[in-house]
């Protein structure tokens, strides 16, 4: 038997059942702790039909007369006539499906035999979240690269130099060539939203019982609490929590959709790991910062991860206005169910599997193992113009620190004054 072993191998009875258990464990993760994967409706990618997938989005129809003004003919005067001629189109998108594989560490049952279940369950719960993580980047940085409009905020320009794209056509465009100089403020975030409903045509999220209707906005927890301190938001809010209104208080206080209503057609989610970048490259797009670095321990032959102190002081953020029906996020057909598992299309994207392969080298016994995972998805366009990733400028915190005046009290000395 050669002294370096890399067959992989593992017990079977566990590994068929934990399959499947495994798999709807990633499913409801996806559904609790991603603020971005609700965004984009789901849907299958058909199977037998193209490894590119082709589809048409109807555009406007074009007017052959003013929108302003329509021109009206007496009745009595219109026969004859055929009237102005009005014109249809649409724009063709291209698809197609891409895979992310990935393994764990190869386990060897016999070295933790006595305390195996802790440390499998352990082992489990961070691939997961690993996963729900890979998932979430992937969403967060495909709207980023496909979205057809982009925003700059920075002092001293116009809001049309500032904008990009705006259209379906203008899909994977870049951000206006602007150093960012300011941080994001709610005025231009309600005016991007006034953007997206007068020249988008942006339908909003419907109200479900609370708030109104409303485009949702998600961002770090600093640049939120920047609008709630913004003076005009500050003032209106706390008027109504004043005069007992409840969208005060939990505007006040809430951090995701699903607690706050909207504020002026606004509802607002929190980022835990935003984009965010060192400025922009040679080709115009953004030198993105990794959230985390990896730190090994070479004698153990593990590592984890923690925050990248380069993100941490990032000079730039990036911040997503969006409004529905902008991408589907698509997976294989062959994910929407077997035997008696079903899962939401949506929500499925990850399987996650414990491997092993008994041989007559290495692995006679079975000793060892390790998880193997994949995502498969595949981004359909509908409106890409509908998602709206800003990129700001991110200021030193205040953390309300004052000057603190050395005492200047005399010493008491007993004397009667």
């Amino acid at each position: 038997m050669p002294a370096d072993c890399n067959s992989p191998a593992t017990l079977s009875d566990i590994a068929v059942k934990d399959t499947n258990r495994l798999v709807g464990q990633v499913a409801r993760a996806l559904a609790a702790n991603s603020p971005f994967i609700n965004l984009l409706d789901g849907g299958t990618f058909p199977s037998g039909v193209s490894d590119t997938v082709r589809t048409v989005v109807q555009m406007p129809a074009a007017p052959g007369d003013s929108l302003a003004i329509p021109t009206f003919i007496n009745d009595t005067d219109v026969c004859g006539t055929l009237g102005n001629q009005d014109l249809t189109g649409n724009i063709e998108f291209t698809y197609s499906l891409q895979t992310k594989r990935g393994f764990g560490p190869r386990v060897c049952v016999k070295k933790g035999f006595s305390a195996f279940k802790g440390s499998y369950n352990a082992a489990e719960d961070a691939l997961v979240k690993l996963i729900v993580q890979y998932v979430n980047a992937d969403v967060k940085a495909q709207l980023y690269l496909k979205s057809a409009t982009k925003f700059v905020m920075a002092k001293g320009y116009c809001f049309d130099d500032l904008l990009t794209g705006g259209t379906e056509t203008d899909i994977n465009v870049l951000f206006a060539p602007v150093t960012p100089n300011s941080p994001l403020t709610f005025s231009a975030l309600h005016l991007l939203a006034e953007w997206l409903q007068e020249e988008a045509f942006a339908e909003m999220w419907p109200a479900n019982g609370k708030g109104m209707p409303h485009y949702r906005f998600i961002g770090s927890s600093r640049i939120i609490e920047t609008f709630r301190a913004e003076v005009g938001v500050q003032n209106v809010l706390m008027a109504l929590t004043a005069g007992g209104y409840r969208l005060g208080e939990v505007a006040l206080s809430a951090y995701s959709f699903e607690q706050s209503p909207a504020y002026r057609g606004l509802a607002f989610g929190i980022d835990q790991t935003p984009l965010r970048a060192s400025g922009f490259t040679s080709t115009g797009t953004l030198a993105l910062v990794d959230p985390k670095i990896t730190v090994y321990d070479l004698a153990k032959n593990t590592a984890y991860s923690k925050v990248n102190p380069a993100w941490r002081t990032a000079p730039y953020e990036l911040g997503f206005l969006v409004a529905p029906g902008s991408f589907k996020r698509l997976v294989p057909e062959r994910y929407v169910g077997e035997g008696s598992f079903k899962f939401a299309p949506q929500l499925h994207m990850g399987e996650l599997e414990w491997f092993y392969q008994r041989d007559a080298d290495c692995n006679v016994w079975g000793d060892f193992g390790f998880h193997i995972y994949q995502i498969i998805r595949a981004y359909q366009p509908v409106r890409p113009q509908f998602i709206i990733p800003i990129l700001y400028a991110r200021c030193e915190p205040n953390i309300g620190a004052v000057d603190c005046p050395v005492t200047s009290c005399l010493p008491y000395t007993g004397a009667i004054l």
